[in-house]
C-alpha cells in the first residue's frame, strides 16, 4: 500500500466522533494499521537518503541533514512514542492525535521529496 492509502485509513478515524471511535473496534484497528503504515512509508523514504539504527535515529538524521525542523522532529518523535505502544495508549489520546499524525508525516515526506529533488539537480 502507499502513503495515500494509509492516510485514508487514518483519516477514517477523524470522520467520526470520539464515542464512535471508542466503540468501533474494526475502525480503531484500521486506523492503527494506517498509522503504522504511514510510519513505515516514512522510514522507507528516509532509508533512501540516510542510514539509521532506529526510527528515532532516522528522525534525528533528518534534522542533522537540515531536511526538517527540530519542532517537526519533536512532533514525529511524539508520534513514534505513541505508535510504539499503540495498543496500550488510551483511545482518547490516539483519537486526539490523528490529524497531527497525518499532517506531520505528510510534511516530513514533502520535505524529504524536496531534498531528493534538489539533490537530483546538483
Amino acid at each position: 500500500m502507499n502513503f495515500w492509502e494509509y492516510y485514508k485509513m487514518v483519516e477514517e478515524g477523524t470522520l467520526v466522533d470520539l464515542e464512535e471511535f471508542k466503540r468501533n473496534k474494526q475502525l480503531k484497528e484500521r486506523v492503527k494499521e494506517g498509522i503504522i503504515g504511514l510510519i513505515n512509508v516514512l522510514m522507507s523514504e528516509i532509508s533512501l537518503i540516510s542510514t539509521f539504527n532506529s526510527k528515532e535515529d532516522a528522525i534525528l538524521n533528518l534534522v542533522k541533514m537540515r531536511i526538517i525542523s527540530g519542532s517537526l522532529a519533536q512532533e514525529l518523535l511524539d508520534i513514534l512514542e505513541i505508535a510504539n505502544n499503540l495498543n496500550n495508549v488510551e483511545d482518547e489520546i490516539v483519537y486526539g492525535m490523528l490529524v497531527r499524525i497525518m499532517e506531520d508525516i505528510e510534511q516530513a515526506l514533502i520535505s524529504i521529496n524536496e531534498y531528493k529533488n534538489s539533490n537530483k539537480k546538483n
